[in-house]
């Protein structure tokens, strides 16, 4: 994963990801078990640790005051509760995370693709996809979403194209023209 060289393509690519994830044209999917670790730029611990970690001290604290089996029974119901509630807010969290990383710039994208966990699938149609790392980003925008590698900027203002002067030919033949004498 050496320094990648960012050239006009690479850009209008990520352009058109860009512009597909925010009108919905591309769902941006995530594969949790990889995009959420330790190595992950978008890897938060607290929201892995928070829901396991609250429950157990206050079951621990409701072993020692009121007893073993009434903290027991607590962590139990509290750990079993935030597994399927709280999860629900923390993959929707982390979806949203890793949706602004990503659109944040070119270079974000490129570190998040090589990590791998994100899955491109077109809206249109749902059998096509591009699964990180191993497919490549680049091709699937371009062959999916080829309306809109088209850059906006050179297509609302073209640079005026400047004519020539016509210049009037005179028909001349050599007897019509002067001869400047020396």
């Amino acid at each position: 994963m050496g320094k990648r060289i960012r050239n006009r393509a690479d850009e209008l690519a990520f352009g058109a990801l860009k512009k597909a994830i925010e009108t919905d044209k591309i769902q941006l999917c995530l594969v949790e078990s990889k995009i959420n670790r330790p190595t992950s730029p978008v890897y938060n611990p607290w929201e892995v640790l928070l829901p396991i970690l609250v429950p157990v001290i206050i079951g621990l604290i409701l072993i020692m005051c009121v007893g073993p089996i009434f903290g027991l029974i607590f962590m139990v119901i509290a750990i079993s509760a935030t597994s399927n509630l709280i999860k629900k807010k923390l993959e929707n969290k982390l979806f949203e995370r890793t949706k602004s990383y990503i659109l944040l710039g070119y270079e974000n994208f490129c570190k998040l693709w090589d990590f791998g966990g994100i899955v491109l699938i077109n809206a249109q149609n749902k059998k096509i996809a591009c699964i990180a790392p191993d497919a490549d980003w680049k091709d699937f925008v371009i062959q999916n979403f080829e309306d809109l590698l088209i850059d906006k900027k050179t297509e609302e203002n073209p640079e005026p194209v400047k004519e020539e002067p016509k210049e009037e030919k005179i028909n001349e033949t050599p007897r019509q023209r002067r001869r400047s004498r020396r």
